[in-house]
């Protein structure tokens, strides 16, 4: 058996929550699975991958601890025992494993709700101040070439609250949550926004969701999308520019 193949089934192994074939693509005999498998009923092994679960529960809970103080304790460990089932909690590049993570809280979470915007609020401002750092205005020129075609900024979200956003904030340390208002306050995340988010204006939020999927420029404005609406949500990294040669579905 090569080192590498001894590896490699060790650390599945450690993780075998995640349902995947432990041997998969490894140069093992059978005695040597064998081998594996008794190692994994010892006391010793078990230990590590407790161990490992912990730090990766522990990891995880820290990334999303604003949406996930608000749920019920059991509620809590349920989604992080699914988290961790799945493999999650062991990447290597924290911002990008905490995306997900959220993302994966999202799919679980009532909608609308409060402990939902709270999840889409801490997604959305991390993916507006990791790229804030480097982010510069784009040159609107590139508006009048031919065939400009434009979508939502990767790091740009909208984040609809069912409250004031204060008043839900303050709720988090004094309780109760305030009921969830008709009243949908849309709040704009983009890295070139001082603060990094502010309420979106109608247009801003109409516009957003329009460039769900990429759409031509000159279908925006053939739609009634203020030009220089579009321009302002450019220049904060609301949109950005997409190129149509490697998109086969954006709108005409």
């Amino acid at each position: 058996m090569a080192l590498s193949d001894f590896q490699t089934a060790l650390g599945r192994l450690v993780r075998v929550q995640t349902r995947e074939d432990p041997w998969c693509g490894l140069d093992l005999t059978a005695s040597e699975k064998a081998e594996l498998a008794r190692l994994v009923e010892t006391a010793g092994f078990r230990f590590t991958v407790d161990v490992q679960r912990s730090w990766c529960k522990g990891r995880a809970a820290k990334a999303a601890w604003l949406a996930l103080s608000i749920l019920p304790p059991e509620e809590r460990q349920r989604l992080l025992d699914m988290w961790v089932g799945t493999g999650g909690g062991t990447a290597s590049f924290v911002a990008t494993e905490t995306v997900a993570f959220l993302d994966f809280i999202a799919e679980h979470l009532p909608d609308p709700s409060h402990v939902l915007t709270l999840c889409r609020m801490e997604q959305a401002t991390m993916l507006a101040s990791q790229a804030a750092s480097h982010f510069v205005p784009p040159d609107l020129s590139r508006l009048d070439a031919p065939g400009c075609v434009l979508r939502a900024g990767r790091c740009a979200t909208i984040v609809r609250f069912y409250t004031e956003p204060s008043r839900l904030l303050a709720a988090l340390d004094k309780g109760p949550l305030p009921p969830l208002s008709p009243d949908v306050i849309p709040i704009l995340f983009a890295p070139g926004l001082e603060g990094l988010s502010r309420v979106a204006t109608a247009v801003e939020a109409k516009l957003c969701e329009r460039l769900v999927a990429p759409v031509a420029f000159r279908t925006l404005l053939r739609e009634g999308h203020p030009q220089e609406a579009v321009e302002a949500l450019v220049l904060i990294g609301g949109a950005e520019y997409w190129d149509p040669g490697v998109f086969l579905g954006f709108s005409q």
